[in-house]
């Protein structure tokens, strides 16, 4: 890292890096994971130590991300996550406030590790070799657990800390090149509600798959991805009148190809497409294609292209010299165009190979990869010893297009093993993941209660009104408001949307609009009186309906439930000022509020203290 003048290290994003804190959202987590599954039960303190002693050695972890003028950097963090048991859907979006400023986070669950990674950080590859040292050493500490205390094991050869920025590295001046914008087919199904993630993994054996790939002279990620293609054509294409195209996302390593050792990223994305024609398509003529493709897109020469594109994009002058808001737009609009050329993403990150006296204590790795509104399904490989890891991520309810990939698999004599997170179904759930899924009568219970609530405050902001009528329908605009909140409940909770902090935003503009509708229509003091306190009451109200459907994640919520309650004594503010001037709906908000917040801290009980301690640490 470099020193600043303030005496802090930092150093500069990567050139794939720079991409994701500008398109990253609760809606693209653009986050990952790597897990390791042991053959006993994980230890918290053990791994909380081990966590501690090896991250100071990871300098490419031990960063926060920084808003800078022109770009976004990474500064040393001083600070150390800490571990939890996992409670949520894989790949959730990290926040950083919540997480002591780390764009990371290890979880555990049973004999199941997970570590999950912002992409600005690194790679799969990268990803991998943290764990590995991570594991190594929790092995270590476990297996001395009585001996006392050891001092910190040095890292192993294998383990790179080189987090070099190897695009800039490696960049030389080729031909100009683009990247396809042709429109591929989207998948589409019935949504999962609420933040509800489906997970389906097939522990596949690699020997058998080896073989039949052989059989067709292909490598395996060449022979599933044709497999992938082929089964997107049968559940979803076959049927369909037109040609559709399908194109298949695959990360590219670099490393192998250019002799990088970087924990930064290097990888190139190339993307193999198949038009098809439904029913004539047959699993040889797409293994064909895919075949050809990618013979002619995975060569060095190409992906030198590749570096050549985006690094030269990096260093144009007027781009550099371009504020980071102007980049931010251009970026995600440059992001949302070559995405168009995605049905899904293949991601495999090959065998993991860990020392030889740690393998009796590990079972399994797995990769999964977080989905988004326009990538609703990927699929992610990796293997160790005699066994491959095939997981689907989604965000349907069904799992279709997964299970006619496996039964293709199967139908070539290759032995499949399914394991669940148990949202679609349960057939294939064994215990390995907490059971978080809602309660779907409950949940209408309790939308039936929100718009129930909703209603019957409409009804009371009405009925004022009308005893108080001064020449001004004020309640009609409130009660408009409340019935866009309603709509805004209800279909952005299905799509995965920030809720909470789009209601905190519109309370906000919803108090100045009423202010302004007030003073423009001569100013009679509904605004003041009756329309902030009413809408911050709504938002009150809105905000506990998210706690209680999302109790698992309720402490995402806590902080807009302090900031509206915050907003609630402004009123309170404006009476002893004198500008209200009817006080009664004022003071039954900041009633009302208080007493929520208060309802909260008392039922969160240890877990409220926790949350507060990380938001407002020194």
């Amino acid at each position: 890292m470099s020193n600043s003048p303030q005496g802090e290290r930092w150093r500069r994003l990567d050139n794939t890096a720079k991409i994701f804190p500008v398109i990253a959202s609760e809606n693209l987590s653009n986050v990952f994971r790597i897990s390791v599954v042991l053959n006993e039960e994980v230890v918290p303190g053990t791994l909380q130590r081990a966590l501690e002693e090896i991250l100071p050695q990871f300098e490419g972890f031990s960063v926060k991300l920084k808003k800078g003028f022109f770009w976004y950097y990474f500064e040393h963090n001083g600070r150390m996550p800490v571990i939890e048991r996992e409670s949520t859907y894989p790949c959730k979006y990290i926040d950083p406030h919540s997480n002591q400023l780390f764009l990371f986070r290890v979880t555990y669950f049973g004999n199941r590790i997970n570590l999950e990674v912002f992409h600005a950080v690194t790679d799969g590859l990268g990803a991998v070799q943290f764990l590995k040292a991570l594991v190594y050493r929790y092995l270590d500490l476990v297996k001395n657990s009585g001996i006392g205390n050891r001092a910190p094991q040095k890292i192993p050869s294998e383990i790179s800390m080189n987090v070099e920025d190897s695009y800039v590295r490696h960049y030389k001046k080729t031909k100009k090149r683009s990247y396809s914008r042709k429109k591929a087919y989207k998948l589409s199904g019935e949504p999962l509600s609420l933040a509800e993630e489906n997970i389906l993994h097939g522990y596949v054996g690699l020997k058998q798959l080896k073989e039949v790939s052989k059989k067709y002279k292909v490598s395996i990620t060449r022979f599933l991805t044709a497999a992938l293609i082929w089964a997107i054509i049968q559940e979803y294409v076959k049927d369909r009148t037109k040609e559709e195209l399908i194109g298949i996302s695959i990360p590219i390593n670099l490393r192998s190809f250019f002799g990088s050792e970087t924990m930064a990223n290097f990888f190139a994305v190339t993307v193999v497409d198949f038009l098809s024609s439904g029913e004539t398509d047959t699993f040889s003529g797409i293994l064909e294609v895919v075949n050809r493709q990618m013979e002619e897109k995975v060569t060095k020469e190409k992906m030198e292209e590749t570096i050549s594109y985006n690094v030269s994009n990096e260093k144009k002058w007027y781009l550099r010299i371009t504020p980071l808001w102007i980049k931010s737009l251009v970026l995600n609009l440059i992001f949302r165009m070559n995405d168009r050329a995605y049905t899904m993403t293949l991601s495999n990150i090959g065998p993991i190979s860990i020392e030889e006296e740690y393998k009796d204590e590990v079972k399994r790795f797995q990769m999964m990869i977080g989905v988004s509104r326009r990538q609703p399904v990927k699929c992610s490989v990796c293997s160790y010893g005699e066994e491959l890891a095939i997981t689907f991520s989604s965000v349907f309810q069904d799992t279709r297009l997964q299970d006619r990939l496996f039964q293709l698999l199967k139908d070539e004599g290759i032995p499949v093993e399914l394991e669940s997170n148990g949202i679609a179904d349960n057939r294939n759930e064994k215990g390995q993941y907490p059971q978080i899924q809602y309660d779907k009568q409950k949940m209408k219970q309790l939308v039936n209660l929100f718009y129930g609530t909703m209603f019957f405050v409409s009804a009371l902001l009405g009925l004022i009104n009308f005893s108080t009528y001064s020449g001004s329908l004020w309640s009609v605009i409130a009660i408009g408001l409340m019935a866009y909140t309603v709509l805004t409940v209800r279909y952005s909770i299905l799509r995965h949307s920030n809720l909470a902090g789009k209601i905190l935003l519109q309370t906000v503009a919803a108090e100045v609009v009423w202010v302004f509708i007030d003073c423009a229509t001569g100013y009679n003091g509904w605004s003041v009186n009756y329309g902030i306190p009413s809408t911050i009451l709504f938002a009150d109200l809105a905000v506990v309906f998210l706690i209680l459907v999302n109790r698992m994640n309720w402490q995402s919520y806590f902080m807009y439930q302090i900031s509206i309650t915050v907003f609630s004594f402004i009123p309170l503010i404006l009476w002893a000022v004198g500008v209200i001037t009817t006080p009664p709906l004022a003071l039954l908000t900041v009633a009302i509020t208080v007493m929520i917040l208060v309802v909260t801290i008392i039922l969160g009980d240890r877990s409220v203290k926790k949350e507060l301690i990380r938001r407002f640490h020194i």
